[in-house]
């Protein structure tokens, strides 16, 4: 508590000092006692200071301006209170406004101009008490009362949009809880250039004024170029800072008439200088906090495209995609690691799925401690883990059986209970010329399930027995659950309906097919291990073949509900858009059909889509020629390259439901889908709205000009015999 205090009065000794020392800058401006300065610094520092730091240090501002009176700048006693007031009064009204419409700034163009609002509202408080303070004290006529309410105005705002800006970067600049900031792009080469070129533009303002010049003004844009630039290529902070030292330099230029420059004299050459001073010091900051947003939405969609939101782990896409381009390099030994927890559904049926997720956050700790400082780490399933590292076979034999140990040692503590778990390792080496990344995978996944099959809690690599592993692979390939599913054709059709946000109709129109089945019992389970299953072992064409199979004959069997249909959304996987006898059977099934290919619209991923983007542009362009139509589902959530839209002939971009989720209390969120939306719109496409669940965040997809919602605040799926109201078949 003690050196809390005593760091708090360091604190306020400080900020004491430089609010006087920026008040002492701002005298330069008098010429008598009763006049008022042009440009008052001040105001900006105690402005940052009672942001970043509270009321707690408003204090300084009163107490330094008493020292200024005192032992600088005498005025009348009738004016010191009125003084003192201005400035710590106005001050503290425009922090609590600031505060209480933003409780925590972020650098962004909306908290950007709250602060200039804020600003703007400490200007006329203190402009107010100050002039009223003048008049009590006589230090001016009634006359004056205008020009001076207004000049005292913009000194104050001119130090704020001058001086707060860079102060609040440097009170910031050691707190963990900021905004990231774009990386710097410009070299110390490129800055130093930069700094000789903004130099030599303000010493060429100085000398042409002085040689008596009739326009030396005219070199002021150069400084304001230079800051534009400075915005585009350097970190935040380095803008800040040099917006703050370029505008104090002109300021004091401009406002003492030095160089040749003429000091105002009239009240309208005032406020044009001064209102001049305060866009040239307002603008490169918005710049700045225009690029930093834009940064903060694309690191965001690039964060959602590679790493597991569950563990901050890379995902499988992003995974795959590291691991291939490292094999490919070669040139130093591999080993593949794949994890997967031992019986760990018991976890979630036994506890809860929150209680799982513990658990996996748990596990990957475990996975990065291990291995963080010389691998490619994933998670890329429910319960599986990936690791591509720099080791031999006997280095990543040993690491793997001490992440088993420490696996098998950690508890998860959940109401009441101590959970705890276990894992299997497959590993598989590879030296160079490494073999390719599907063989690697395949073996390894074989590994691990053999491990499985020796009771768990192992660490099998494939050197142990390569013809066992060989054997397991075949195993299990035949013995996949999406094939048996397949087989006995038990994969339903269900049915969700999409709506227009601007004009709803019935829920027939515009639909998308979603599929469940059926385990051997008979229960009805989601659609989730039968994709994964039939992604994994090549069975994607198959599956999608039979859903639209089923689809085109349900509708062709029931004409009065294919009437309705205006579009019928289907799913493609990844593997169906380079299938070529999969184009050939939906092409010749559309011709031979009573529905007509313009009723359905296929619905594919981005991941899908970067895969082979050549032969999936054909199979659009071929499908689009019958007349469908095409939808990028989960947008955001893949590689999220917006450049390839251009190229790529969809109708509509489906937003992925985690934003939808979080539109009512994520500004990130509203962010991307507004982005995404407006981009949509500009290529000429729909935007639609994913796993929309309530009615404030249908307020939310309206206000952002969202086209279409689905979702369960319209209806959730139901078996495509209910959703056109018939009988369900038994």
């Amino acid at each position: 508590m003690d050196a809390s205090l005593a760091g708090e009065r360091v604190a306020g000794a400080l900020l004491t000092g430089l609010y006087f020392a920026g008040a002492v800058i701002a005298v330069l401006y008098l010429r008598t006692p009763a006049d008022v300065t042009l440009f008052w610094p001040a105001a900006g520092i105690g402005y940052a200071a009672v942001l970043r730091y509270g009321l707690k240090q408003a204090p300084t501002i009163a107490i330094a301006q008493l020292l200024l009176h005192l032992f600088v700048v005498p005025v009348p006693s009738t004016f010191l209170l009125y003084s003192v007031a201005s400035n710590s009064v106005a001050t503290v009204l425009a922090c609590a406004y600031v505060h209480y419409s933003r409780k925590q700034l972020q650098f962004r163009i909306n908290d950007g101009l709250l602060l200039l609002r804020g600003g703007l509202l400490l200007g006329a408080i203190s402009a107010a008490i100050g002039t009223v303070g003048m008049l009590q004290g006589d230090m001016i006529p009634t006359g004056d009362l205008p020009r001076v309410y207004l000049q005292w105005l913009l000194g104050d705002l001119l130090g704020i949009t001058a001086v707060t800006p860079s102060l609040l970067f440097l009170f910031n600049i050691n707190r963990r809880n900021t905004t990231h900031l774009m990386p710097p792009e410009g070299g110390r080469r490129e800055r130093g250039m930069w700094a000789l070129l903004m130099l030599l533009a303000l010493l060429a303002a100085f000398y042409i004024g002085r040689e008596g010049s009739m326009y030396p003004l005219a070199l002021a844009s150069l400084p304001l170029a230079l800051l534009l630039w400075s915005a585009a290529r350097y970190p935040p902070i380095f803008t800040a800072c040099a917006t703050m030292g370029v505008t104090v330099f002109l300021a004091l230029m401009l406002g003492l008439g030095a160089g040749g420059f003429q000091r105002p004299e009239t009240l309208q050459d005032t406020t044009l200088m001064m209102g001049a001073l305060v866009v040239h010091s307002v603008i490169p900051m918005l710049l700045v906090a225009s690029y930093q947003e834009r940064f903060n939405v694309m690191a965001a969609l690039h964060h959602r495209a590679t790493r597991d939101p569950l563990t901050g782990l890379l995902n499988r896409d992003a995974f795959e995609e590291q691991a291939r381009a490292a094999l490919g390099e070669g040139g130093e030994t591999l080993t593949l690691l794949y994890t997967d927890l031992d019986h760990f559904k018991l976890v979630n049926d036994s506890a809860s799925h929150v209680a799982g997720d513990e658990m996996i956050r748990g596990v990957a700790a475990l996975v990065s401690a291990e291995f963080h400082d010389t691998a490619l780490i994933a998670r890329t399933g429910g319960d599986e883990f990936a690791v591509l590292a720099r080791l031999d076979a006997a280095g990543a034999n040993a690491r793997g059986r001490r992440l088993l140990a420490a696996i098998e040692a950690m508890r998860v503590a959940w109401q009441g209970q101590n959970l705890g778990t276990t894992a299997s390792i497959g590993l598989t080496t590879s030296q160079p010329p490494h073999m390719a990344f599907d063989e690697l995978l395949s073996k390894t996944d074989a590994a691990c399930f053999e491990a499985k099959e020796l009771g768990g809690n192992g660490l099998f690599a494939t050197e142990q027995d390569a013809e066992g592993i060989h054997v397991r692979t075949r195993l299990m390939h035949s013995a996949m659950a999406a094939r048996e599913a397949l087989d006995q054709r038990r994969v339903e059709l269900w049915c969700q309906p999409i709506v227009d946000l601007r004009s709803p109709g019935m829920q027939q129109t515009h639909f998308e097919v979603l599929m469940r089945w059926r385990d051997a019992d008979g229960n009805l389970r989601s659609p989730a291990e039968l994709i994964a299953a039939a992604e994994r072992y090549r069975l994607g064409p198959r599956l999608d073949r039979y859903v639209c199979g089923e689809v085109l004959g349900w509708l062709e069997a029931h004409p009065e509900a294919a009437a309705k249909v205006e579009q019928c959304s289907i799913n493609l996987g990844a593997a169906t858009l380079t299938d070529e006898d999969f184009s050939d059977y939906f092409a010749n099934r559309l011709r031979r059909s009573t529905l007509h290919p313009e009723q359905f619209c296929l619905e594919i991923t981005e991941t899908s889509v970067v895969r082979d983007m050549t032969r999936t542009r054909h199979f659009i362009g071929r499908m689009r020629d019958l007349g469908c139509r095409f939808a990028l589902d989960d947008f955001g959530t893949g590689f999220c390259s917006f450049g390839y839209l251009r190229d790529l002939d969809v109708d509509y971009l489906k937003i992925d439901g985690s934003f939808v989720r979080d539109l009512d209390h994520s500004s990130l969120s509203e962010a991307v889908v507004r982005s995404i939306t407006e981009i949509a719109h500009l290529l000429g496409k729909r935007a639609v709205g994913e796993q929309a669940e309530t009615e404030l965040q249908l307020q939310h997809l309206r206000a952002l000009g969202v086209d279409y919602a689905q979702g369960y605040v319209f209806q959730r799926p139901q078996p495509i015999e209910a959703f056109f109201g018939l009988p369900e078949k038994t």
